[in-house]
């Protein structure tokens, strides 16, 4: 039976091959856990138990972290502040001056004018017989 202050690896989930400490025990399928994992709730059938220590029921993260610097396990950090990544400016489109836009609209002007240059449809009657 799993009780207060056994040292356990994770065996499930995304904290799993992580050691921790049960820290206080919810109820008989559930104890609550610390150390190099999330403090969380978690199922006994998820935990694999090593031995016992030295901790205190409620016990907080630095004392179970304490704990287990004493037992030669590594800490690894939580909660490190990340920098943040570098983004790209946009290049934005710039305005071209306003002579060079007049130039540009002049051309387009012109080829309207010649689609309304279209022949003119000549109708042929036919002679009537006599």
């Amino acid at each position: 039976m799993i009780e207060i202050g056994t040292l356990c690896i994770k065996t499930a989930g995304r904290d799993g091959n992580n050691y921790c400490i049960v820290v206080d025990k919810i109820n008989d399928n559930f104890v609550l856990i610390d150390g190099n994992v999330r403090r969380k709730k978690c199922n006994i059938n998820h935990l694999e138990p090593i031995k016992k220590l030295d901790v205190k029921k409620g016990a907080s993260t630095e004392a179970v972290c304490k704990v287990l610097e004493a037992e030669g396990i590594v800490i690894r950090q939580k909660g490190r502040p990340r920098k943040p990544a570098e983004r790209l400016k946009k290049i934005r489109k710039q305005k071209e001056p306003l002579q060079k836009q007049k130039k540009k609209e002049e051309p387009k002007k012109e080829v309207k004018e010649e689609k309304k240059e279209k022949p003119k449809k000549i109708e042929i009657k036919e002679k009537p017989e006599e």
